[in-house]
């Protein structure tokens, strides 16, 4: 089998992070992009498709792709401004965010452009987070059917933040409009619950493995571990708990990402996958995260340290 191949489309921007003094320390950050950086940790190809600004914030985006080993395609560059995420910490490090997203550069692309440059050759196109919002559907949309049609995986981080869109409700039903292309799809507690969806996790979460086509939903409860559903499973993995706190900055990110590049790699990223397989993905991608929390900031692990753990239990 040939090395795994993916394209990331979404936000890459500039987390000012609170720290234990109120002040702020900038991070560079955006969901989309932290997958993408975990992918190349974990020795997946990876290309990063959303245009980078030419502004100051840009520039340090553009020399973090160069060098973590992200691709990026030529002159994939934007004069709008960078976007901007002030993240706020509670006592437990838990974060909440402030986004300045309007008329920024990562969002600076039609379906057109976008078709044009992607890889020719990938398995998996991933997008979530502050990419599903209702003014990209006439963009992503018809990007996800074409790839669709050439066997490529659709993988989608819902991640659901307050304060994207005046319109919560018009947001809410953009991200339901994306999960119906998707063939993987990642949703917390907390999304769920900003999506206005109360109570049992478990069935809002099978709710939305049925508006998907022989998909597979991974839901993710905090403290409370990990699901991975599909029309024949609900495999959990319990949390593994580091020894060192740092804060939970792109955890979610880092989970999610290690999880499929371990089913990738198991040529397993498919419900009829065995229980061996998704239930080893579930455990490689919970301690991938372990080890993320375990620092400040978003620094996704390699494949050969999460292994290294994983031996040691």
């Amino acid at each position: 089998m040939t090395s795994p191949k993916v394209a990331v489309f979404g936000e890459a921007l500039i987390d000012m992070i609170q720290q234990q003094d109120g002040s702020y320390l900038p991070f560079i950050g955006g969901s989309p992009f932290n997958v993408a950086r975990s992918f190349v940790k974990q020795g997946i190809d990876c290309t990063y498709l959303s245009p980078i600004s030419t502004d100051f914030m840009g520039e340090q985006i553009y020399a973090s792709v160069l060098k973590d080993g992200v691709k990026v395609p030529p002159n994939n560059r934007s004069e709008k401004n960078s976007s901007l995420a002030l993240v706020y910490k509670d006592a437990e490090g838990k974060p909440s965010y402030r986004l300045y997203r309007k008329g920024v550069a990562d969002l600076d692309i039609t379906a057109d452009a976008l078709l044009a440059m992607l890889p020719v050759d990938i398995d998996v196109f991933h997008t979530g987070s502050l990419a599903l919002v209702p003014e990209m559907l006439e963009v992503l949309i018809p990007v996800v059917i074409k790839l669709k049609s050439r066997g490529v995986k659709i993988s989608i981080d819902v991640n659901v933040r307050k304060g994207v869109e005046t319109n919560h409700q018009q947001y809410v039903a953009a991200i339901w409009r994306f999960v119906e292309f998707a063939d993987i799809v990642k949703v917390s507690d907390e999304d769920l619950e900003l999506k206005g969806l109360y109570g049992r996790p478990e069935f809002h979460a099978k709710a939305m493995l049925d508006r998907m086509q022989n998909g597979m939903v991974v839901l993710t409860l905090g403290e409370g571990g990990s699901h991975l559903i599909t029309s024949e499973h609900n495999l959990k993995q319990a949390v593994h708990v580091p020894e060192v706190f740092g804060d939970t900055v792109g955890a979610g990110d880092t989970y999610f990402s290690a999880l499929i590049a371990r089913l990738l790699k198991a040529d397993a990223l498919s419900p009829k996958a065995s229980t061996e397989k998704l239930s080893d993905a579930l455990r490689f991608g919970a301690v991938a995260a372990s080890l993320n929390v375990a620092t400040v900031g978003c620094n996704p692990p390699t494949c050969e340290e999460v292994e290294a753990v994983i031996k040691a239990l």
